[in-house]
């Protein structure tokens, strides 16, 4: 069984463990189908306190939580992951001293945006913004006479979050995050032994406040990837077709003037290991560019098209192919999502296998 096929019930358990509800846990199908994109999944323990609340306190709480990961886009040092969680925390004491509140929140599903920049090659920050359903999970209160009420409350949270995390390579990667959580719930619902509710008691809960986690991330091989799309000999070696330059689909713009323009229209990437070496080999680039002299944005510019071609050796260091040029400066390339990013005289081109459906995006 490939990693990613064991690791996907576990996921799925995990998340339907937290769901109270027949619907709650039916509206988790919608996670269940999107683990076929899931590029890695996190697991957290969490630490908290209430934050200027009148209705509820806390000497401390304490929870845990797990989430998926869906890549949204990247480039050779910025992600844009889309998560999708689930939650809880414990340990809130009400300020009214004749009620006694014993429960949880729980948060499923959250819904996460995040970006994170690689300050290293195993070093990144990361920051995003989260909104999920919320609500009291086995809440119970007791009165001064010790008689037991059942309460219901539901609302949405949203909040900010920020941290670092740290890729340990072979390992599970490990990750320390802040986050600012608004959960306000405006009305709750009291079910006890008399028709009102006690003196003093509150009719809506304000449980806002921070907390800091700290947790493991797992990344997802992709289906049929697996340990291929590290850059380890010789695994880049083929034909690779330019799909994309600084994100947009070709022709892409290069550079521009008033007098003149120059976008990139094709471009093939060959990369040849040598015999005996395993550890690098022969590369040879190949761009059609389209240069437009003279009045670009009026009149009628010169258009022609102007072949360009480099080629030199490459060595491979950890996950960074290294590209040596017989001419001109030196380029580097990293390998992601399947994808080869060239960094090429401050642009950077992504290519994708020779064999690859054209890019459409």
């Amino acid at each position: 069984m490939r990693p990613i096929d064991a690791l996907r019930p576990l996921c799925a358990t995990a998340a339907l463990a937290l769901a109270a509800t027949p619907a709650a846990a039916q509206d988790l199908g919608l996670v269940e189908g999107l683990f076929e994109e899931v590029s890695a999944v996190t697991v957290f323990y969490q630490w908290g306190r209430v934050a200027g609340s009148d209705d509820v306190r806390s000497d401390g709480l304490r929870g845990a939580g797990t989430e998926v990961l869906i890549e949204l886009a990247s480039t050779p040092t910025t992600d844009f992951e889309l998560g999708l969680g689930a939650s809880y925390l414990r340990g809130y004491q009400a300020v009214e001293p004749t009620l006694d509140l014993r429960t949880a929140v729980r948060a499923l599903p959250t819904i996460s945006l995040y970006v994170s920049h690689d300050l290293t090659r195993r070093f990144s920050v990361y920051g995003g913004g989260s909104f999920g359903l919320l609500e009291l999970w086995h809440a119970q209160a007791y009165d001064a006479a010790d008689r037991i009420w059942d309460l219901e409350a539901r609302t949405f949270e949203f909040g900010l979050s920020g941290g670092v995390f740290v890729d340990l390579g072979p390992l599970p990667g490990i990750f320390a995050e802040a986050a600012w959580r608004s959960r306000e719930f405006s009305s709750v619902q009291w079910d006890g032994p008399d028709e009102a509710i006690p003196t003093g008691w509150p009719r809506s809960l304000d449980m806002s406040g921070y907390s800091l986690s700290l947790g493991l991330q797992v990344r997802l091989p992709e289906d049929g990837e697996g340990a291929d799309d590290a850059i380890t000999p010789p695994a880049p070696a083929g034909t690779w077709m330019l799909v994309r330059a600084d994100g947009s689909a070709l022709p892409a713009l290069l550079d521009s003037s008033q007098e003149r323009q120059r976008d990139v229209v094709h471009g093939v990437l060959r990369l040849r290991p040598a015999e005996g070496a395993g550890e690098g080999g022969a590369w040879e680039l190949e761009l059609n560019l389209r240069d437009r002299a003279g009045p670009v944005r009026t009149g009628q510019p010169e258009v022609r098209m102007v072949p360009h071609r480099e080629a030199g050796w490459y060595v491979i260091e950890d996950d960074l192919m290294l590209l040596s040029a017989e001419q001109g400066p030196a380029h580097r390339a990293e390998r992601l999502a399947g994808r080869l990013y060239l960094q090429w005289n401050g642009h950077v081109l992504a290519f994708a296998p020779g064999n690859a459906p054209p890019d459409d995006e």
